[in-house]
């Protein structure tokens, strides 16, 4: 089985292929926030260095949310368009959860230290990709890696940096990626100056490796959707949409 995954939640879109649970091709933008000139592009490439035509493709995973409003709506949109063309089923992969999944696999290799945690039953890592939502607030959640895989420890949403970080202060160590850390470093730090560990920038962020990868196994696990079945998931309002609603309150 051939595997497009699409990843444009965050200021990097990038494209990956999987065949039989190995990743064969691999494609990443450079210029932040350029999916709509990039994304098809990225998908040709990868396809092509592999000798394969569009046709060969058998299911399209998208990470669908949260993130970046637009580029949410660009990825599932492609996502969309190339599983109605092509006939064929798309999974929607939940974008922290695909991010922690990065989190993890750095951790696993890298993070001195962290292999104790994620194996030791009583004080595991907690692995926490934060994204910044504005306005001091994060799209964040916590998860403990099992059997090569992110479960949900502290439910994914939106919270204030300090609510979230409240909710993971009874962890002993915690792994942060996600472009949060871009924004509310310092802060992070002085609400929580003990037991958390950084990701360097070049896997800090959203990855289509790790889209195709989780979009195995849900798709091994729950099947397929149509494609007017994928959805985004903003969690919650757009800007615009937030300001009209506080404008009809007031009138």
């Amino acid at each position: 089985m051939y595997i497009l995954a699409i990843e444009t939640t965050g200021a990097f879109a990038s494209v990956a292929l999987m065949k039989d649970d190995k990743i064969i091709g691999h494609v990443s933008g450079n210029d932040r926030f350029s999916h709509l000139q990039n994304l098809m592009p990225q998908v040709e490439t990868v396809i092509k260095e592999n000798k394969l035509s569009i046709g060969d493709i058998d299911l399209i995973a998208v990470s669908n949310g949260p993130g970046s409003f637009t580029g949410i709506r660009i990825g599932v949109s492609t996502a969309r368009a190339l599983s109605q063309i092509l006939d064929i089923p798309c999974v929607a992969v939940p974008s922290l959860d695909a991010l922690a999944l990065r989190g993890g696999e750095y951790a696993k290799a890298h993070a001195a230290g962290a292999q104790d945690f994620l194996e030791e039953k009583e004080c595991p890592l907690l692995i926490c990709p934060m994204l910044d939502a504005r306005r001091s607030q994060v799209y964040a959640g916590g998860y403990f890696i099992k059997d090569g895989y992110p479960v949900e420890e502290i439910k994914a949403g939106p919270y204030m940096l300090d609510e979230f970080l409240a909710k993971a202060a009874g962890y002993d160590q915690i792994l942060v990626l996600g472009d949060a850390m871009d924004k509310y470093a310092d802060k992070m730090a002085e609400i929580r100056p003990e037991g958390t560990l950084d990701t360097p920038e070049d896997i800090r962020y959203q990855d289509a490796s790790c889209v195709a990868a989780l979009g195995a196994k849900l798709y091994a696990e729950k099947g397929g959707l149509s494609y007017n079945e994928v959805q985004p998931e903003y969690m919650r309002m757009a800007e615009a949409e937030r300001k009209l609603k506080e404008q009809q309150a007031k009138g």
